[in-house]
């Protein structure tokens, strides 16, 4: 498909600009989402939107991705997935053109099996200077707060193994060590550690269970793949950029408000394709953000104990 039918072939946001820009000026989420989208035109992807898409003006046209064409099939409102990809190989050869604007993922990018190989499949197709903004769970304040963050070592290996589905480790995590605990229960201050597990008692047995059929079968089942604070997220993508496995550059980390779950990153394709110059202005970027993050965790510490 040439790239004036597949515009043609996209979904129109819904919004007039004005309607979204005041929408905008009242929803941090979405102010986050769409960070540095340049408006009032423009082309992109959105992953994942299942029965709820980002709220776009109408001069933004979308087409969106997920894993599967039948991802959310039966789920009420589901958007309608345009495109297949589970994250490793070419998301060009899938798409049949680049030179996106924009691309939006929404608690979507824990869910993906090779996550450094999302990443270059994504930046590969978008035009540069454009954006990728995601929002991703923040490990300390929902279920997955009793697992230890993901490590470079992880990544590195689904990138080498170019994983299509949850491995049966990843699944075996998720199944086994989430605990049955909503956000506002940790902010209310309760012991994670006292949680039930989310899978019962069985959890060991059944994580197990989960592990061995996905080798047999092949299903795709999801289960969080990845486990991350802004900080760690922030270790691991540093770990990546010097392996020369992640070539964004990131804009933006907007940590978790209070007595909500996620957190939100913005990264671009920068305009200056030159690895070393890249990396400089990663680093730099890097360093920057770091210690945003760390300012804000010796306030909150400091306002505990108030």
């Amino acid at each position: 498909m040439d790239m004036d039918a597949e515009k043609a072939a996209m979904h129109a946001g819904s919004l007039s600009l004005d309607a979204f820009l005041r929408r905008r000026s009242g929803d941090r989420r979405l102010a986050r989402l769409t960070h540095d989208v340049a408006l009032p035109k423009g082309y992109g992807l959105e992953f994942g939107p299942a029965a709820n898409p980002t709220s776009l003006p109408d001069g933004l046209k979308v087409s969106y991705v997920d894993h599967a064409r039948d991802a959310h099939a039966g789920l009420a409102g589901a958007a309608p997935i345009d495109h297949a990809w589970a994250g490793s190989g070419s998301l060009a050869a899938v798409l049949g053109q680049t030179g996106y604007d924009f691309a939006i993922a929404a608690q979507v990018a824990q869910y993906v099996p090779n996550l450094l190989g999302w990443f270059r499949g994504i930046h590969a197709v978008l035009r540069p200077g454009g954006v990728l903004n995601i929002a991703l769970p923040d490990q300390r304040f929902m279920f997955d707060v009793g697992r230890a963050h993901s490590t470079i070592a992880e990544l590195v290996e689904a990138d080498l193994l170019s994983y299509t589905r949850p491995s049966p480790r990843q699944l075996f995590a998720h199944t086994h060590e989430a605990r049955a605990l909503e956000p506002a229960q940790i902010w209310a201050g309760e012991d994670p550690a006292q949680a039930p597990r989310f899978c019962g008692e069985a959890s060991l047995s059944l994580a197990f269970l989960r592990a061995k059929e996905e080798i047999e079968t092949g299903h795709y089942v999801d289960c969080h793949c990845w486990v991350f604070t802004p900080l760690s997220f922030l270790d691991a993508v540093e770990g990546a950029t010097l392996l020369g496995l992640f070539p964004f550059v990131l804009n933006q980390i907007g940590g978790s408000e209070p007595g909500a779950f996620e957190f939100y990153v913005s990264m671009r394709r920068a305009v200056e394709e030159d690895p070393q110059t890249r990396s400089g202005m990663q680093s730099t970027a890097i360093s920057h953000l770091r210690t945003i993050l760390e300012r804000q965790r010796r306030m909150a510490a400091l306002m505990g104990k108030c």
